[in-house]
């Protein structure tokens, strides 16, 4: 059983409303970053996490086309379903930090064999 239950799709009234819409996606993102850390053995500050999510909304900021704001609240509350259910594999997650972001990794062989990189 899931532990988020999936969202019907909708479309915002105004551009309040968008804006009403994103701000709840955002928090739901928010609250649900230590779970996502516990979930994906992230060994990543929680402060990191958080504002790598807050860096993917500013992106898109200054979006004011009603219809492509409702198709990027939909993407991101999938994206969000997908993330907290763990229907994500860690590799997906590391995907959206950057390389000085993640853990040094050794390059010793038994290093890389233990972790599974060779």
């Amino acid at each position: 059983m899931p532990a988020i239950e999936p969202l019907v799709t909708r479309t915002s009234a105004s551009l309040g409303d968008a804006r009403k819409r994103a701000i709840h996606l955002y928090r739901l993102w928010q609250k649900g970053v230590p779970q996502i850390m516990i979930d994906y053995h992230l060994c990543l500050p929680q402060s990191v996490v958080r504002s790598k999510i807050r860096e993917h909304f500013e992106k898109q900021r200054y979006v004011s086309d009603l219809r492509t704001i409702d198709v990027l609240l939909f993407k991101g509350r999938l994206e969000f379903e997908e993330t907290y259910n763990v229907w994500k594999q860690y590799s997906h997650v590391l995907r959206y930090f950057d390389a000085n972001e993640r853990d040094p990794q050794s390059d010793k062989f038994m290093d890389k064999f233990i972790e599974g990189r060779v």
